[in-house]
């Protein structure tokens, strides 16, 4: 086999590869393209050679992927992204063919010995992950969701609070807590059923959600407990909306099989505090402001703090 047939059969091989791979200057000059047969974008790419990454797409993406370039010469080692194109970010496709709406890719970039007008090069492989990110994304919210409300559950919630937590001790901004509980929930499984009760949990999340704001977060902690994250919420203003809650609650009547079922919640209220050494801590705080509204009555509002203890007129 000649030179010539021998540097044919070796492009029609690495034509062959399944991911797309291209050879940069670190400059960001395509330099070489090749494969790409399995990543689907019906679009091999070749196009590019010759132009940097400035010319094929957006100025911030162009920037971002030029980074990754540079810190894997720098490092001298293989480095690792997951990136996406979307309709702000996408590459640009020629005329003839659709841009995808949404692409994930896994790149891996590698730091080659040879040159290209004194400068370094990489080799970059970028395998289309989007199937696999939406799988992931889909196995995420399902461990992390509560089967019957479609909130978060008791794991998830935890790492919610623990991470709110973080965030207020760096910026110290008021978070509130609300623990609540249904009232005489098992008597309702007992005279009604459990159909009966699962309706009721539903119910009590749904005015839940209508009351909260997008920033806060609730979840289902176990049967008919929940908790919620207040975000910039001091106890005045967690108060105001504990008792619109309730009073909601209250007022409106769970509908299970045409019939009305009449139910109410008792709920605790604590905020975050700077010595707390666990996220656990404000939830002890704030479940014992709860039971207090149990103690004193049920259908309470009652908040724990060093300036606010004890329960508030009844709804």
């Amino acid at each position: 086999m000649d030179e010539y047939t021998l540097a044919s059969h070796y492009y029609l091989l690495l034509d062959a590869l399944p991911e797309h791979v291209f050879v940069f200057s670190e400059q960001g000059q395509y330099l070489e393209v090749f494969g790409g047969q399995d990543n689907h974008t019906q679009f091999d790419c070749k196009a590019y050679v010759g132009q940097y990454l400035h010319d094929v797409m957006p100025l911030k993406s162009a920037e971002l992927f030029l980074s990754y370039i540079q810190q894997a010469i720098k490092k001298n080692k293989t480095v690792i992204v997951n990136y996406h194109f979307n309709n702000d970010t996408m590459i640009r496709f020629p005329d003839d063919i659709e841009p995808p709406k949404e692409l994930w890719f896994e790149g891996i970039i590698k730091p080659l010995a040879e040159r290209y007008h004194d400068q370094k090069t990489v080799l970059w492989t970028a395998r289309n992950i989007t199937q696999r990110h939406y799988l992931e994304k889909q196995l995420k919210a399902l461990s992390e969701t509560d089967e019957l409300t479609g909130v978060l559950n008791r794991r998830a919630f935890m790492n919610a609070l623990y991470n709110k937590r973080q965030q207020f001790l760096r910026d110290t901004q008021d978070v509130s807590l609300l623990m609540l509980d249904i009232d005489r929930f098992k008597s309702v499984n007992d005279s009604l059923g459990h159909q009966a009760g699962d309706a009721v949990i539903k119910h009590v999340t749904e005015l839940c959600q209508q009351t909260i704001r997008q920033v806060d977060s609730l979840g289902r902690l176990g049967g008919e407990e929940f908790a919620i994250i207040l975000h910039d919420a001091n106890l005045d203003q967690a108060y105001q909306l504990a008792s619109r809650l309730c009073q909601r609650v209250a007022t409106q009547p769970c509908i299970w099989q045409q019939q009305p079922i009449k139910v109410t919640i008792s709920i605790g209220l604590s905020t975050f505090k700077i010595e707390d050494k666990t996220p656990e801590q404000v939830i002890q705080r704030a479940d014992h402001a709860m039971y207090t509204s149990k103690h004193l009555g049920r259908n309470l509002v009652s908040i724990f703090s060093p300036n606010h203890q004890g329960q508030f007129p009844k709804i």
